[in-house]
């Protein structure tokens, strides 16, 4: 059978904004981990275009129960309050301040990745726009990041989240326009299958410049723990192993209850349907976690 690491199983605090920053980690040494994606979203830890929380607490929080914080990511599509293609110029002067907080922050944590979304155009712009607006915002960044010991990972969004950067044809020509190497790719493998895309043509595209996945099931989209949704974990392992993938794996699980439709994806294209998922990950995210660790299991060769 395929394997992985249990350190590349990053496991992230995003379910858990209802709850302590302090019951996430303890959650998360209880179920064994080694590796944390932190997310910068309050009450566990706040970034802004004028500063950050001290990061010393919080690693050595983290360090005390051996949890390595591994990648720190700031919100950058989520909400659109700091989009990084933002064409209006007052909102643009706050929106770099915030990355670059966010990235000295990653370093002083101890993350050596800092994973980010291209957000911030509107659809009734040239779509060119926002693509050179995305362009100059990392080439600004990539020197601050290489100061900081970090790299940026650009990960595509949906169409119904971004205007650009949504395949891994637009992710190529922009990591190609920006030509730095602090800044790579990084993975949604829900993003990829919702644009018919592979972990095959991922790794045949790009090789070593994908230093980061975030790794969960769906259907395809959804960010599901593994065995709720429809991706075929014992292949996509397969597929890590066959490229002799070492990064890690972001656990990015994010269910507040839905509907899957099965009109939208056909049979033919490799999906069929289960009607719906009651659950919320944000009133039991340690229930959530569990499971699917449980799903992991049998892969972990420690």
């Amino acid at each position: 059978m395929s394997q992985l690491l249990r350190k590349q199983i990053a496991a992230m605090n995003i379910h858990y904004r209802l709850f302590p920053f302090e019951y996430f980690l303890d959650t998360q040494q209880e179920l064994g981990m080694k590796s944390v994606e932190l997310l910068a979203q309050a009450p566990h830890f706040w970034v802004d275009s004028e500063g950050h929380q001290d990061c010393t607490e919080v690693r050595k929080m983290a360090e005390g129960r051996g949890l390595e914080i591994v990648a720190f990511t700031v919100d950058s599509g989520m909400k659109y309050q700091f989009p990084i293609c933002a064409w209006d110029d007052a909102v643009y002067r706050k929106s770099i301040p915030y990355y670059i907080n966010g990235i000295k922050a990653a370093g002083e944590l101890g993350a050596r990745i800092m994973p980010i979304n291209c957000a911030g155009g509107t659809a009734d712009q040239d779509s060119r726009y926002a693509f050179e607006r995305a362009v100059e915002s990392l080439r600004r960044l990539a020197p601050v990041a290489a100061e900081n010991g970090v790299t940026l990972a650009v990960e595509p969004m949906t169409k119904e989240t971004s205007v650009i950067i949504n395949t891994l044809e637009e992710l190529q020509r922009l990591l190609d326009a920006v030509n730095h190497t602090n800044v790579k790719a990084a993975m949604d493998i829900c993003t990829a299958a919702a644009a018919y895309e592979t972990m095959e043509q991922w790794f045949a595209a790009l090789g070593e410049d994908l230093i980061h996945i975030h790794f969960t099931d769906g259907k395809p989209q959804g960010h599901m723990v593994w065995g709720q949704g429809l991706h075929p974990l014992d292949q996509y392992v397969q597929v890590l192993n066959d490229n002799d993938y070492q990064g890690y794996l972001g656990q990015n699980l994010n269910v507040r209850g839905m509907v899957f439709d099965p009109s939208e994806v056909s049979a033919e294209e490799g999906y069929k349907g289960r009607e719906f998922i009651p659950e919320n990950y944000w009133l039991t995210p340690a229930a959530a976690s569990k499971r699917n660790m449980e799903a992991f299991a049998p892969y972990l060769a420690d």
